[in-house]
Formats: C-alpha cells, sequence, structure tokens
C-alpha cells in the first residue's frame, strides 16, 4: 500500500475508522470484548440438561391444571405407558425400580459401617 499524496510521512489523519493514537489501544481493555462463545465443557451440557430437567411444564390431570418439574412429567408419563401395557416402558420402570432399590441398600448399608462405636480406653487397653 502506498501512502496518499495528502498524508505526507509522519502525519496521521484522524477521521472515521482511524481514532487518535494516544486512544487508539487502551491498556486494560480487550480488542474483542464479547470474547468468542463458551466452549461445549461436560460441566457446561450437565448444567444446561439439569436446567430442563427441572424445568416446570404446564400439566392436566382431569380438571386440574398445574406446575411440575419436567423430570417428575416424564416419570408420570412411563408409569401411565407401564401400566396400559407397554413393555419397554414396563421394563424401564422396573429396571429404575431396581436401580434405586440397589443404591438403598448400599446406602443403607454404609450408614451401618458409620456408626460410630462408643470404645472407652478399657477396652482398648
Amino acid at each position: 500500500m502506498s501512502r496518499s499524496p495528502d498524508n505526507p510521512p509522519g502525519q496521521y489523519s484522524v477521521g472515521y475508522g482511524r481514532p487518535p493514537l494516544h486512544s487508539r489501544f487502551p491498556k486494560g481493555k480487550s480488542g474483542n470484548p464479547g470474547g468468542r462463545p463458551r466452549g461445549r465443557t461436560p460441566a457446561r451440557l450437565y448444567e444446561l440438561v439439569m436446567d430442563e430437567l427441572f424445568h416446570p411444564v404446564t400439566v392436566r390431570e382431569g380438571d386440574k391444571v398445574f406446575p411440575l418439574p419436567a423430570i417428575t412429567a416424564v416419570v408420570r408419563q412411563t408409569v401411565r405407558q407401564a401400566l396400559k401395557g407397554s413393555s419397554p416402558a414396563q421394563r424401564k420402570v422396573i429396571e429404575v425400580a431396581q436401580k434405586i432399590a440397589q443404591e438403598t441398600a448400599i446406602a443403607t448399608d454404609n450408614k451401618a459401617e458409620e456408626k460410630p462405636q462408643n470404645i472407652t480406653d478399657a477396652d482398648r487397653a
């Protein structure tokens, strides 16, 4: 690029798209204030999923209309389908019930093991 004849070397004309040199790049201020969008990290994905699962949805049961978290509505619908005879829904409900029962049993066992025992100094000796 060659310089235009009206701007001799050493001169700088201020105008549209050409800010004064003293304020052109202020210290401590980013040239890209919006920045790039956040990446899709597992933590971000988890947060988005949890927000959607607990987002309230409107549910109608008979004459009543009320809000419920989305996950509760999904569970209710799956149980209803299982009761109507849907084999995949029945398998899923039983699978989830068994998993919850196993986790409850494990948690109960862990609590029983964590109980502090009253041991006296005489018992230790």
